[in-house]
């Protein structure tokens, strides 16, 4: 039931200039609720088990799974994968032209903006073709929920288990968070968003979707709705290797015809590799991950040697700190270069690290932790939405707290949402529809008068007074500045 309804979810900076086009940046992260996470560690349900596997890999790691510019007249969606490739679609609603980005490969392809999820599955007497465009919306009334700040509608997409997946045990409601500020957004197989009347920030079943972790209004840029003078169109993409791609150091992957494994070898075709492993990621510093046959992980440096054999059930690379987190027996942990382990594979997740912490969970609950391995806030948060190096916000029962990290208290009563500013005392609040400042303690900083409002960026935020007003600016004491354009 799982693997069928993920099928259907994932086929699926504030800038110093702002220009009068308005362009809206929506990053999405893989949601997976409490209940879901805890029945992945029951279930003998593998497909489950692997979705919490990757909620895993990409807990609050600072690159969404999706992020799409969107505004009347572009799309752009860039997915981001587990293999840290990615894909782009860029479309111009206007002409309807699309095309899809492949930036390993420098080429791209033309495409439709958007098509129906078509599932094709055998019943008793016949093989059935169902797709998402014969499949009704409805929109709930007075239902609403706020995310990323924002205020949103109810939509939901109703199909008949029968008729459109016989792996599916019960009759499934689609959910559809969106806004109605925003323009439509659609890509992939998402063609039914044409019929939201705004964005969708959340799109999930089971309690399993896709939810916008924030969304902002940015200066336009032309550049991201073009395709690089530098990419080649290809009529079928598959036309390329697939696995003759750029690994870096002028290494490249290559496929075995015959067994179908890969291997490396370099700009001048000597093979480096031979043909022995399932996947080779693309090089970060001198490292890449590979997978055997048997899909256990390992990593390789750009001679081709394995510094850390293939015996581990995941790997994932920090070069930055130069730490490998590593799982055994479904829990994570982390382990310096030299396979010296920092932190003992013990913990549900660990996130990787920002600001001397990383997010780590436990039966369902969230703390912090640092690189020696000592727990900074212990594991009993629902949910931990971002934190510097003095305090955290949480989410509990769907309102937002500010915590103090030293003391381990809340510091704040529940609002809306709330939003580190970027300023060491402020905090971007959303309180009874209306946005404004407060202070790390609950103090109103910049009354809650504005429709909309943005972190600090160089002690300027952004600010919308009404939904159709140009943008304004502000200082950290809420007075109102002059932006120059530069060019």
């Amino acid at each position: 039931m799982y693997r069928s309804i993920f099928a259907l979810l994932l086929s699926f900076s504030f800038s110093t200039v702002f220009s009068q086009e308005k362009l809206f940046k929506i990053d999405y992260k893989l949601a997976l609720s409490s209940e879901t996470l805890t029945q992945a560690d029951t279930t003998e349900d593998n497909s489950l088990a692997l979705l919490s596997a990757l909620a895993a890999a990409f807990v609050e790691d600072d690159t969404p799974q999706v992020q799409a510019w969107v505004n009347q007249n572009f799309i752009r969606v860039e997915t981001q994968g587990i293999t840290q490739t990615n894909q782009i679609q860029i479309t111009n609603r206007n002409t309807e032209d699309s095309y899809i980005l492949h930036p390993s490969m420098q080429a791209y392809t033309k495409t439709t903006d958007a098509t129906d999820k078509v599932n094709i599955h055998e019943t008793e007497d016949d093989i059935a073709v169902t797709s998402t465009a014969d499949l009704p919306i409805r929109f709930v009334a007075d239902t609403s929920k706020t995310i990323a700040g924002l205020p949103c509608k109810l939509a939901v997409l109703e199909f008949d288990s029968d008729e459109f997946d016989a792996a599916l045990t019960e009759d499934t409601k689609l959910e559809i968070w969106y806004n109605e500020s925003l323009p439509s957004l659609y890509w992939g197989e998402y063609a039914y968003l044409k019929n939201i009347p705004g964005a969708a920030l959340y799109i999930g079943a089971f309690g399993i979707g896709i939810e916008a972790s924030a969304v902002n209004e940015i200066d336009f840029d032309p550049s991201l709705f073009e395709i690089p003078e530098d990419y080649t169109l290809q009529e079928n993409i598959y036309a390329l290797s697939f696995f003759d791609m750029p690994l870096g150091h002028d290494l490249y992957a290559f496929q075995d015809s015959t067994s179908h494994l890969i291997g490396i070898r370099d700009n001048s075709q000597q093979v480096i590799v031979e043909p022995k492993y399932a996947s080779i990621n693309e090089f970060i510093g001198t490292r890449a991950i590979v997978t055997n046959p048997d899909f256990q992980y390992g990593i390789i440096d750009t001679n081709g040697q394995e510094v850390v054999p293939c015996t581990w059930e995941y790997l994932a690379l920090d070069p930055e700190l130069e730490v490998i987190f590593f799982s055994i027996d479904g829990k994570t942990g982390v382990m310096d270069y030299n396979q010296e382990t920092l932190i003992p594979a013990q913990y549900d997740h660990i996130s990787f690290f920002s600001k001397d912490y990383a997010l780590f969970s436990e039966d369902g609950k969230t703390g912090l932790i640092d690189l020696d391995g000592k727990i900074v806030l212990p594991a009993v948060f629902e949910t931990i939405m971002e934190y510097d190096e003095s305090h955290v916000i949480i989410i509990e029962n769907e309102r937002y707290y500010v915590v103090d990290i030293q003391s381990q208290q809340k510091t704040t009563t529940g609002h809306d949402y709330l939003l580190l500013a970027n300023e060491d005392d402020l905090v971007v609040a959303l309180q009874d529809n209306k946005y404004g400042y407060i202070t790390k303690d609950g103090k109103i900083a910049i009354p809650f008068k504005y429709e909309y409002a943005t972190p600090f960026y160089g002690g300027i935020a952004a600010i919308n007074e009404t939904d159709d007003d140009d943008v304004l600016y502000i200082n950290t004491k809420g007075e109102y500045v002059q932006m120059e354009e530069t060019e």
